[in-house]
């Protein structure tokens, strides 16, 4: 139940430690562990061979944050896709189908089996300092329609895409990396833009969706999209109907100021499936710890993590 970030180009002591003896459900790569697609490919099938000769254990999520644009983790000879923006402007279903299958071609040649994408917040806000040219487009039905491409190039190239950030990260005005935002707008108003991607995404078949560290106080005023039971259980399992995999966004970023002994319980009652830190390997066996201690306590119920 936790994705790690790691350190080094190759195979490294720490790093098969977190998957032998931590039992780590999947890694997400960065900057600092690539060189080139041949060593990334040999560090990839290094990790993975870890865990081949036992059957029970699935393999590892290899993920990256590889969007195009400003955010793109391998460089060259990587192809150096345009921000999604541009396919929004372009208006083609076929050229958005054609950039996930290309770009999802391309991350499963090294052995890369999920990517952070597609962007499904709706860039409903100008002054938006995190989103932006991220975002497919201003118009739910758009995003919705061009997302949904997306995610079927993806699927066709054999990686797996990950929806975010629900229920949308478009109308914030401030970076969540930094600070906690809050998106004051109706229920009825977040339904009719903010969940329309999401929705269509869900019926093109997306089984993995991020959630958004941001407070929506039409439905919960007190804690944000990835700690909050009423946006991930009431919303999203039940009104959307999504039986796929909930997964938080980084918990290192500043919008989280639990103390993270609590993540695990605030986590898991709001349906959190995968958690995912994407630096500090101390606080992952924190996290995994007091997730043990919460689980031997009986605070999370042994069935929740099975369903996980």
């Amino acid at each position: 139940m936790i994705v790690s970030g790691f350190e080094g180009t190759t195979l490294n002591a720490r790093t098969e430690d977190l998957i032998v003896q931590q039992g780590i459900g999947g890694l997400i790569l960065f900057e600092r562990n690539y060189k080139n697609p041949d060593q990334l490919l040999k560090l990839i099938n290094d990790l993975q061979s870890l865990n081949a000769d036992n059957s029970e254990i699935p393999p590892l999520f290899i993920s990256v944050d590889q969007e195009g644009g400003r955010v793109a983790r391998l460089g060259e000879p990587f192809t150096r896709f345009p921000s999604m923006s541009c396919l929004g402007q372009a208006n083609s279903n076929e050229l958005a189908y054609r950039f996930g299958l290309g770009m999802g071609k391309e991350l499963r040649a090294v052995g890369i089996n999920m990517d952070y994408a597609p962007v499904l917040d709706v860039h409903s806000n100008p002054e938006n300092p995190i989103i932006g040219k991220r975002a497919l487009d201003t118009e739910p039905e758009k995003v919705a329609r061009l997302g949904t491409e997306l995610i079927r190039g993806f699927y066709d190239a054999g990686v797996i895409p990950v929806g975010k950030h629900f229920p949308g990260h478009g109308d914030t005005s401030q970076d969540s990396h930094l600070t906690l935002p809050r998106v004051e707008r109706t229920r009825e108003s977040l339904e009719q833009c903010e969940l329309i991607p999401f929705i269509h995404a869900i019926q093109q078949g997306l089984e993995i969706i991020m959630t958004a560290h941001v407070v929506y106080p039409a439905w919960d005023a007190r804690q944000p999209a990835t700690f909050s039971p009423t946006i991930m259980n009431v919303v999203l399992r039940n009104s959307l109907q999504f039986d796929g995999l909930i997964m938080s966004d980084d918990l290192e970023m500043q919008a989280i100021d639990q103390k993270l002994e609590s993540i695990p319980t605030l986590g898991t009652q709001a349906g959190i499936d995968l958690f995912l830190i994407c630096h500090d390997l101390e606080k992952v066996s924190c996290l995994q710890n007091s997730m043990i201690q919460d689980i031997e306590t009986e605070k999370i119920l042994m069935a929740t993590i099975e369903q996980s």
